[in-house]
Order: structure tokens, then sequence, then C-alpha cells
């Protein structure tokens, strides 16, 4: 289920969508240099990451689907099974939400690059092949 070859795998190890061995980010979650600081193309099978002009807007959408439901599950969860107030409930929510933006953010540009982009397993080969001619 979350081996290669799958859109999860590509997902949640923030590979190429279309080779699944190239990373979508320059950089980890950790470092300073960005969010978004994305490759241009894949490094294995040169695959663009920006199709057109704009593309990752769709990704708000995600993004906003995401955030929502850690939203609703946390402050369901303070207020039912730890017992706080309605309001601080949302505080907790909403400051440990500021930890968890950017690691949402690129899981809402993962999934929405996967949804446009098909798995081939020979996409390595063939872009070597290419790039040695």
């Amino acid at each position: 289920m979350l081996g290669k070859g799958s859109k999860l795998y590509s997902i949640f190890r923030f590979k190429c969508p279309h080779c699944h061995e190239g990373d979508l980010y320059k950089s980890s979650l950790t470092s300073m240099n960005g969010i978004y600081n994305m490759h241009e193309k894949c490094t294995e099978c040169g695959q663009r990451y920006e199709l057109e002009p704009g593309f990752y807007w769709g990704a708000m959408y995600i993004g906003y689907a995401l955030s929502s439901g850690y939203m609703l599950i946390g402050v369901s969860i303070a207020i039912f099974l730890m017992g706080l107030s309605v309001n601080q409930s949302f505080a907790l929510v909403i400051i440990l939400g500021l930890f968890f933006l950017p690691l949402i953010a690129r899981f809402a540009r993962s999934v929405w690059i996967n949804l446009y982009i098909k798995y081939d397993p020979t996409a390595v080969e063939r872009y070597r092949k290419k790039v040695k001619e």
C-alpha cells in the first residue's frame, strides 16, 4: 500500500509522482529555506513540477480541507477527551496548528501534483537514455 508505485508512497515521502525516486522539495521541513522550496523538475526523470503557471493554486483547496479536518478533530479531542473549555481548545489547536502549517502545505502540494501525474516505472531509464544521447 505504501510501496513504490502507489500514490500514497509519493505523497507521504514527497517524491516525484512520475518516477517515485526524485524529491519534490530541495530541503527538509526543519531547514529555513522555505516551505515551498521545490525543485523545478525531477532530478531523476526530468518531470516538470509546475505544469502551468499558477498550477499549485488548486492545492489551497487541499490544504484547506486538511487544516479544517485537523481543527475539527483537534478541538473535538480537546473538548471531549481532555475536558478543556471551548476557548482553551481553540487556543491549543491554533497554537499547535502553527507548527503543523508547513507540513500541511507540503502535503497539499504533494496531493495536488499526484492527481495530475501518473506513475511510470520506466521513466528514469528513458530519461537517462535520452540524456546520454
